[in-house]
């Protein structure tokens, strides 16, 4: 697997758009939320997102390769077979899989200094590609 930051000319299978870590006006809370291919928008609390996180953060680097290539496979799956056939909170969990190894592989130390950005999904060779300022 790979990341690069820059283009690769290559067409990703699925794009996940976020704007940024959204901090709430209640102290210690906020959100972060994502678009999967322009269709669906979805939205980690701050309490899933900690926790995703951690999770994240605990994988060894081959545990979490594998885990973004199964998650980005499956997505590609549900998306495939349209939206109203498929279980949404599967594409979300995908999703947030694919995008928050992709924010780890790409340095972000803290979720709530995730950038805005979009992570780009190649299945062809398993690997994302970030660009930031989505």
């Amino acid at each position: 697997m790979r990341l690069s930051s820059a283009s690769d000319g290559a067409v990703p299978d699925f794009t996940v758009t976020c704007a940024g870590y959204r901090a709430s006006r209640r102290k210690g809370t906020g959100a972060l939320s994502f678009i999967i291919e322009d269709k669906l928008l979805a939205e980690l609390c701050e309490s899933d997102l900690n926790e995703s996180w951690q999770a994240a953060q605990d994988l060894d680097d081959d545990d979490a390769r594998e885990l973004s290539r199964s998650a980005g496979e499956h997505l590609i799956e549900l998306l495939d077979a349209g939206l109203g056939a498929i279980d949404l909170s599967e594409a979300v969990t995908d999703a947030a899989v694919v995008f928050l190894l992709a924010m780890r592989r790409y340095g972000v130390a803290d979720p709530k200094r995730i950038p805005a950005c979009s992570v780009m999904w190649h299945g062809q060779g398993a690997y994302e590609r970030v660009v930031l300022g989505a």
